[in-house]
């Protein structure tokens, strides 16, 4: 059933001293992770399949036998021992709200949100959801005192396929859970990434995690989440400017863009040849639409919480990887950007050989390193 995030922030490694696997089904991949106890969490393994096509939309499973297939060849690709897994559900088949209610103890508000809901989440529009809370902290200069409330519904029947999906590929799934959490375990805490932070620990920071079909950014400040939003824009607009520039088809256009997409700056902009100045127009032009969506999220988040200002950004997905991007977004956003999952520890003793060869893991895993890191335990 959907896991109960509210303990989920400050919890995140009370688990068993066993391995665990987190998967991110995605539009284009379907990723995983497997992470091993220890001092420091490590990853003892990790693979990435092509989702089947047609098969995931919105974050729902469409088709369940393609996508039960690619997860047991994705296991067998990865020799993975165990079957305890953690999964995340996204896309607008999730409805968040955030609300404030007067200062209570978690029980009270617990027994609030279970009569007054749907005041909040649709629950009367013929879809049965099932409904969480997570207490975000004290509301600032609130006055009498208030507190945050990030309340999440997801449609019950999704998850129960998404366990059908799961049982089938032989895995036992421990939770479903949103993106944002997974992305505090494996970008936001400053022990699971580099010591070289551009900011102090008690900060408050953005995590943008930028997929194909949509972006995930959410806002913590340290052990608390203190804002979520989901962002329908992500790397795909980008491969759909190439192909309008280039008169190319979408996939022939996203074969260029993995391979020579870049964003240019200084003496590289001004000796680019003309292909690669086309190359690189179209890319910032197709990305100041996700820009302004990360401008707008901030505004936001600044005027409904009043809570620390944003000193930095830790980009994470698979669109993190295009040459350049962290320059660009730091120049518009004018704050420091970082990758996530740089410096991460990796097991010696992998059942993955391609571990061996990694320093820095692939920012596009961050979702599945957080996954697993959910029952992980030192």
């Amino acid at each position: 059933m959907f896991n109960k995030i509210r303990d989920q922030l400050k919890s995140r490694f009370q688990g068993n001293r066993d391995n665990f696997i987190g998967i991110d089904i995605g539009t284009r991949d379907i990723k995983m992770a497997e992470m091993a106890p220890g001092p420091l969490p490590q990853v003892a393994a990790i693979a990435r399949i092509a989702t089947p096509a047609n098969t995931i939309d919105d974050g729902a499973i469409l088709q369940v036998d393609p996508v039960v297939n690619a997860l047991k060849a994705m296991l067998e690709q990865a020799g993975s021992k165990t079957q305890k897994t953690v999964t995340m559900i996204s896309g607008r088949n999730v409805i968040t709200r955030y609300i404030k209610l007067p200062k209570m103890s978690p029980k009270e508000v617990a027994s609030t949100l279970k009569w007054e809901a749907d005041k909040y989440i649709p629950l009367s529009v013929g879809t049965d959801m099932i409904v969480e809370h997570l207490i975000l902290g004290n509301a600032e200069d609130e006055n009498p005192p208030q507190i945050n409330v990030l309340l999440v519904g997801v449609p019950r029947k999704l998850i129960y396929q998404i366990y059908e999906t799961f049982s089938r590929a032989g895995l036992e799934l421990l939770a479903v859970e949103i993106e944002p959490l997974s992305l505090w375990r494996s970008i936001g805490n400053q022990s699971t990434i580099r010591q070289d932070f551009p900011i102090a620990r008690d900060d408050a920071f953005i995590g943008l995690d930028i997929g194909a079909k949509a972006s995930n950014l959410a806002i913590f400040q340290g052990e608390e989440l203190n804002f979520s939003r989901y962002i329908p824009v992500a790397g795909d607009i980008i491969t759909q400017g190439l192909a309008q520039a280039t008169g190319l088809d979408f996939n022939a256009a996203q074969v260029i863009k993995e391979r020579d997409g870049e964003i240019l700056f200084g003496q590289a902009l001004d000796d680019a040849p003309q292909d690669k100045l086309v190359l690189d127009r179209t890319i910032k032009a197709s990305l100041l639409t996700l820009i302004e969506e990360i401008r707008r999220s901030v505004n936001f988040y600044r005027t409904q919480f009043k809570k620390g200002e944003p000193k930095a950004l830790i980009l994470s997905g698979g669109t993190a990887k295009l040459r350049g991007l962290p320059l660009f977004l730091q120049q518009e956003l004018g704050l420091p950007v970082v990758l996530g999952l740089q410096n991460i520890s990796i097991k010696e003793q992998v059942t993955n050989k391609k571990l061996n060869e990694i320093k820095n893991l692939d920012p596009a895993f961050a979702v599945a390193v957080g996954l697993a890191l959910r029952e992980v335990k030192e």
